[in-house]
């Protein structure tokens, strides 16, 4: 905001803005589900009030930035004290009881919003009875997000507000390729693949229902993936590593390239140093180089050609990526 306005004018800006013609009377009545659905409500509205649903998205830039971090859009803001801290009633006199509740909903809302676009983890309580964040003790919601909380896929698969669910949607599909990028870097290009946002305007309630359905249908696929290695007796390193051989994941397992994958995963572990150990560059490369050697003889061995030079082969990148991993992450 340019000019910082009155507390009062900030909520008259706000309500002819982003709640022209809605009765926010509701608010200083409803409580506990009544009141979430009611929210809920007027986020699905905000998120689908105008092209590229700018409405929502400016309610929560009266507060905070677009970025990951709540940063204050003016200082001092005319009702937040730092961060989302409302300021006392007694600073605010120039608003009524009533108009301070509203005010209070409204930050609330806001701060949704703004969880929403920037993908942040937030109590998943907010969506509805039974969907509270694992990690509510701590205020740490990120394990909510995993795809493994099937009651919020679910929520995302059923509920009634769409673009909240395509959003929420987005959220878990952040988390689980941060998951990717740590732990399966084939994975990772397979949801890049698969999932890729800028194809999709959250806007459009058709562009939210086909992205839905394709994240949660590649995660299924990914989890399936592992369920059967795991069913194989696969160790979820194991498993990473097949997907290097293959180039791809997820893929049918042959029992035929288990063998060739344990062999692998035994050379990397007998050259890890012994245990603590510094780590280091240059401890990484020497690595690195005892490693690979190992593994041109072993894909020798299974008759399988290896040309790091080649590269339309995925495969010597995944694994050099996943030595680098174990190296690091032991």
């Amino acid at each position: 905001m340019s000019k910082i306005p009155t507390p009062h004018g900030l909520l008259e800006l706000i309500l002819g803005s982003a709640f022209r013609q809605v009765d926010l009377s509701p608010v200083l009545t409803l409580e506990g589900d009544e009141l979430r659905q009611f929210t809920l409500g007027q986020m699905e509205r905000l998120r689908a009030t105008e092209p590229n649903s700018i409405a929502a998205l400016w309610l929560s830039d009266q507060f905070w930035t677009s970025n990951l971090s709540l940063i204050l859009c003016s200082e001092p803001h005319p009702w937040l004290e730092v961060e989302a801290e409302m300021k006392s009633r007694q600073k605010l006199s120039d608003l009524t009881d009533d108009e301070y509740r509203i005010a209070e909903w409204i930050v609330e809302l806001a701060l949704f919003s703004h969880d929403l676009y920037t993908h942040q983890p937030f109590d998943t309580d907010l969506l509805g009875d039974g969907l509270k964040g694992k990690a509510a003790e701590t205020e740490v919601w990120e394990d909510s997000f995993a795809y493994a909380n099937q009651p919020l896929v679910e929520w995302i698969r059923t509920t009634t507000y769409r673009h909240i669910a395509a959003m929420v949607c987005a959220t878990m599909m952040e988390r689980e390729l941060d998951w990717a990028i740590r732990s399966n870097q084939a994975v990772q290009d397979y949801y890049a693949t698969e999932c890729d946002r800028a194809f999709h305007d959250f806007a459009k309630l058709e562009d939210c229902e086909d992205y839905i359905k394709t994240c949660l249908d590649a995660m299924q696929r990914i989890k399936e993936h592992y369920e059967q290695g795991r069913g194989l007796g696969l160790s979820d390193e194991e498993i990473r590593v097949l997907d290097c051989l293959m180039g791809f994941a997820p893929h049918h397992y042959a029992e035929e390239d288990i063998p060739f994958a344990r062999e692998v995963c035994e050379a990397a572990n007998k050259h890890l140093p012994p245990r603590p150990y510094v780590k280091s560059e240059l401890g990484q490369k020497a690595y690195g180089k005892a490693v690979f050697a190992d593994i041109k003889k072993i894909f020798a061995k299974y008759d399988v050609p290896y040309d790091p030079s080649n590269l339309t082969d995925l495969t010597p990148g995944y694994l050099d990526a996943w030595v680098y991993d174990k190296y690091y992450n032991e």
